[in-house]
C-alpha cells in the first residue's frame, strides 16, 4: 500500500497495524493470515521490514520531542501549582477547578493542545509499535531455526536490530518520561486534562498511552522485563559463534593489513569463519562451489566474488551494539556458555552505549546489579561471582586501551577510503563490482564516528580520578573524523555521479552472471527443493525471472528484494534446519541472496544506499561537538572541508538553523581568507613601487591563498545542497554552493571598493 502524500507515517492504513484483541474504533488490521501468534516466515519478513522504517522514523520523531520539551518553556501554559497537581496526581486523580492557576490554564486550551498534541500522538504511536515489535520478536525468536550470522546476515541481521531499535526507542522516550520532574509525562498529563475541557472527552488512546508512561518510568527494568517473559530474544545463539572473530576484526593490526578492504585483493580471512574453514579444507580455496580453481582461472564475476568483505566486518560496529543491548535486554541470556566472555571483551571497547543522537548511557553502569539479580541472570555460582569484577576490570580496561584502539581504526579507514576513492575516480565501472567493500567501509566509517561522538569528552565517574586525568587527549583529535568524512562524502558524491554507469554494470551483473550462479545452485537442488516449503519453492522458481528483467532500463527491483527477504527467512526458519545442514548448495545460496539484494540496491535506490551508509546523524545531533571541534578545526586548517560537511549535514536532513550557522561562519572565513589575499597582493605590488610592505604580508598569503583556492574549487565542484523545512516558518529550499561563493565574492569586493572611496 502506498502512503498517501503529507501524511504522517502512522496516520495511513499500514498492512502491519494490528492489535492483540481488535478495538472496533481502530481500522489498523492485518490480513487474518499476519495476525498475532500466526505469522509465518514470509509474513514475518515484510513485518520486519514494515516495522524497521516505521521504528526508524519514531526514533526520528523523539529525539526531536525531546529536544523540544527540554527547551520547551511550560510557565506560561501551566502555573506551578497547576504543573505540580498534573505530576503528582497523574494518572488517576483529575486536576481540580479549585486549584490556584486553574482559571488561567483554562483560558489557554487550544495553545496547550497546539503545543503538545504531537508529543502525545507520539506516545500513542509508540505504544502501538511497541505491541507489534514485542510480537514479531517473540514469533521469530520461536520461528527462525540456528541463527548462523556468517550464512544469512539478512535474517539474523534483521532480527537483531529490531530488538536493538526497540531498546533504543523506549529508552530514549524513558529519558523523557523517568523522574518526579519528567517534562514529557507533565506535557501528556496537561493535554488529556486539558482535551476533557475542550473537547470533552479523554483524548483517544489515554488508557493506553497512560499504562505506557507509568510502566517506563523506569525504562530499562520494563524492556527487560518485556523481552524476558514475551520475546527471550536469543542473542547468545546468534552471536557467541562469532567470539574469535569478532575478537580478530576488533584488533587494530587487522584493519592495517593492506588486503582488509582493498579494491585490488581479496580479504584475508576472520579466524574461526566458516570461509576461513572452507579455505583450509580446499588447498587455494575460498568455499565457494569453485574453490579449487586456481585464482588465474577463475572469471572476473569470481573474483569479484572473492573480493567482498566477510559479513562481519561490513556490520562490525552494528554487532558491537546488538551484544550490548542483547544482553540488555535479556541478562539470563549471559548462563549460555561463551555469552559472559563475549559481553566482557565488547565492553572493553566502549565506555558509552549511544542511545540515539546526543544521547547515550553508561552500560557497565547498568550491569553493575546485586548478587541476587546477577545469580539469576547466570546460573553457575562461580561465574555469577566473577561477573562483577570481570565489569568493572572491563570498563578500566575500555578507558585506558579502547581510544588508543579506535583512534588508530580511525586513521587506518582514512588510508582505505583513499585508496577506494582513487580506484573509483580512475575506474568508475567498477564500483558495481567493488560495491561491497564501499559500502562495508562506509559502515565501519560511521560506526567509528559514532564511537568519537559517543566518547569524546566522556568520563564515567566510576574511573579513578587519576586515571581520568592521564588520558591523552589527542587520541580524540577531531582531525581524523573531518578526514573520515571528507572521504566518506566524496565517495558518497562519486557514487550518485555515476549512478547510470553503476546501475548499467549491476544490472548486467544480476541478469547474466548472477543468474548463472543462481541457475547452477538450482539444478544441484532437485530433492531439497521438493522437501522445502511450498512458499519457499515458488520463491525460487520466481527469482530467475526478477534477474533476467534487472537489466531492463528504469528497472524497479522493490518486488526482489522483497521476495529475497521473504526466501532467507523461509529458509533460516526452524522446518529447513536439517536440509541446510545436508545441502551444501543450498548453504551457498543464503549468502548469494544477501549479494543479490545488495546489488538491486545500486540500480534503483543507489542514494539511499549511499545514504544510509553514511548516515552520521548522531554527529550533526550533537551540535556542539560538531560545530566546536569537527566544523571549527575544519574552518581553521582546512576550510574546503567545511563543503563535505555541509553536503552530509543537509543529506542527512538536519536542522536549518545549525546549516544557516555553517553558512555563516563559513562565509566570515570565506571573507577573511579573501581580506589577506587581497591585502598581501597589496603590500606585494606596493613594495614593487619603493613602499616598504608590512613584515609577514607574503607569509600570511602564503598561507591563505592555498586556503582560499581550495575553498574556492570545493564550492565550484559541489552539487546543489537540499536544505530541510524548519517547521512552517522556513520552507525548504536549493542552495547552489558556486552561486553563494559569487554573491560572497561580489558583496566583499563591494565592501573592499566602498573602504577605497573612503579612503
Amino acid at each position: 500500500a502506498a502512503e498517501p502524500p503529507g501524511r504522517p507515517r502512522f496516520g495511513w492504513r499500514s498492512p502491519l497495524s494490528y492489535r492483540a484483541k481488535p478495538d472496533p474504533a481502530r481500522s489498523h488490521l492485518l490480513p487474518p493470515s499476519m495476525s498475532i501468534g500466526h505469522f509465518d516466515a514470509s509474513h514475518s519478513a515484510e513485518a520486519l521490514s514494515i516495522l524497521e522504517d516505521e521504528g526508524q522514523s519514531l526514533l526520528g520523531r523523539a529525539h526531536k520531542a525531546r529536544r523540544e520539551l527540554v527547551e520547551f518553556a511550560f510557565a506560561p501554559l501551566l502555573p506551578d501549582k497547576v504543573a505540580r497537581k498534573l505530576v503528582e496526581r497523574f494518572p488517576e486523580g483529575a486536576l481540580r477547578e479549585g486549584v490556584v492557576g486553574f482559571d488561567s490554564f483554562a483560558r489557554s486550551g487550544e495553545a496547550v493542545l497546539g503545543a503538545f498534541g504531537d508529543w502525545y500522538s507520539l506516545l500513542v504511536h509508540a505504544a502501538e509499535w511497541r505491541e507489534l515489535s514485542l510480537q514479531l520478536l517473540a514469533s521469530l525468536s520461536r520461528e527462525l531455526g540456528a541463527l548462523n550470522f556468517e550464512l544469512s546476515p539478512l535474517a539474523v541481521g534483521g532480527y537483531l536490530e529490531l530488538a536493538c531499535q526497540h531498546a533504543r526507542l523506549f529508552l530514549l522516550l524513558g529519558s523523557v518520561l523517568a523522574g518526579p520532574d519528567s517534562k514529557g509525562r507533565l506535557a501528556a498529563a496537561a493535554y488529556c486534562r486539558m482535551h476533557q475541557l475542550v473537547r470533552l472527552s479523554e483524548p483517544p488512546g489515554w488508557l493506553d498511552v497512560s499504562r505506557f508512561i507509568v510502566e517506563f518510568e523506569r525504562p530499562l527494568s520494563r524492556l527487560q522485563a518485556d523481552f524476558t517473559s514475551r520475546v527471550r530474544l536469543r542473542v547468545a545463539d546468534a552471536l557467541v559463534p562469532l567470539s574469535p572473530q569478532l575478537a580478530a576484526a576488533s584488533d587494530p593490526a587487522y584493519l592495517r593489513s593492506e588486503a582488509v578492504l582493498s579494491p585490488l585483493c581479496p580479504p584475508p580471512k576472520l579466524p574461526g569463519s566458516a570461509a576461513a574453514a572452507a579455505a583450509a579444507a580446499v588447498p587455494g580455496g575460498s568455499g565457494s562451489l569453485r574453490s579449487g580453481r586456481p585464482s588465474e582461472e577463475r572469471s572476473s564475476e569470481e573474483r569479484d566474488v572473492a573480493h567482498e568483505p566477510p559479513p562481519l566486518l561490513a556490520h562490525l560496529g552494528r554487532v558491537r551494539l546488538w551484544a550490548v543491548y542483547g544482553f540488555l535486554l535479556c541478562p539470563e541470556e549471559l548462563s549460555q556458555p561463551g555469552a559472559v566472555e563475549l559481553l566482557v571483551a565488547v565492553l572493553r571497547g566502549m565506555y558509552v552505549l549511544p542511545v540515539y543522537a546526543d544521547y547515550s548511557i553508561l552500560p557497565h553502569t547498568e550491569f553493575e546489579a546485586e548478587a541476587k539479580v546477577v545469580a539469576r541472570w547466570i546460573a553457575k555460582k562461580e561465574d555469577a561471582k566473577r561477573f562483577p569484577g570481570l565489569i568493572r576490570e572491563s570498563r578500566l580496561a575500555a578507558f585506558r586501551h579502547a581510544p588508543a584502539a579506535r583512534a588508530s581504526a580511525r586513521a587506518s579507514l582514512c588510508t582505505k577510503l583513499s585508496l577506494l576513492l582513487s580506484h573509483a575516480l580512475d575506474s568508475p565501472t567498477s564500483l558495481a563490482s567493488r560495491l561491497p567493500t564501499l559500502v562495508a567501509t562506509l559502515q565501519l566509517t560511521r560506526a567509528e564516528v559514532e564511537w568519537w561522538v559517543s566518547h569524546a569528552g566522556a568520563a564515567p565517574k566510576e574511573v579513578p580520578l587519576r586515571e581520568r586525568e592521564a588520558l591523552d587527549r589527542s587520541l580524540f583529535d577531531p582531525a581524523t573524523v573531518q578526514a573520515l568524512l571528507r572521504y566518506a562524502c566524496l565517495l558518497r558524491r562519486l557514487v550518485l555521479r555515476e549512478a547510470p554507469v553503476v546501475a548499467s554494470s549491476a544490472g548486467t551483473r544480476l541478469s547474466v552472471a548472477r543468474l548463472h550462479v543462481l541457475e547452477e545452485l538450482l539444478s544441484q537442488l532437485p530433492r531439497e527443493k521438493a522437501a522445502l516449503p511450498p512458499r519457499a519453492e515458488l520463491l525460487l522458481s520466481e527469482l530467475p525471472v526478477h534477474l533476467a528483467a534487472a537489466a531492463a532500463p528504469d528497472a524497479q527491483l522493490q518486488g526482489l528484494r522483497l521476495n529475497v527477504l521473504r526466501l532467507v527467512y523461509e529458509l533460516s526458519a526452524a522446518p529447513c534446519a536439517a536440509l541446510l545442514r545436508r545441502a551444501e548448495a543450498l548453504r551457498q545460496l543464503l549468502p548469494e541472496l544477501h549479494r543479490l539484494s545488495l546489488l538491486s540496491s545500486a540500480i534503483d535506490q543507489p542514494q539511499r544506499l549511499v545514504d544510509e551508509a553514511c548516515d552520521l546523524s548522531p554527529l550533526f545531533a550533537s551540535e556542539a561537538k560538531f560545530m566546536q571541534a569537527v566544523y571549527a578545526g575544519a574552518l581553521s586548517a582546512r576550510p574546503s572541508d567545511c563543503v563535505a560537511l555541509l553536503e552530509l549535514a543537509c543529506a542527512g536532513g538536519v536542522r536549518r538553523p545549525l546549516v544557516d550557522e555553517c553558512l555563516g561562519r563559513l562565509s566570515g572565513r570565506f571573507s577573511e581568507l579573501l581580506s589577506q589575499t587581497l591585502a598581501a597582493l597589496s603590500s606585494r605590488r606596493s613594495g614593487s613601487l619603493g613602499s616598504v610592505a608590512p613584515p609577514g604580508a607574503e607569509a600570511s598569503m602564503q598561507a591563505a591563498l592555498p586556503k582560499l583556492c581550495a575553498l574556492a574549487a570545493a564550492l565550484d565542484q559541489s552539487p546543489p545542497l537540499e536544505l530541510a523545512a524548519d517547521g512552517a516558518a522556513t520552507a525548504a529550499a536549493r542552495l547552489l554552493p558556486r552561486e553563494w561563493m559569487g554573491e560572497r565574492l561580489e558583496e566583499h569586493l563591494q565592501q573592499a571598493g566602498r573602504g577605497m572611496l573612503l579612503l
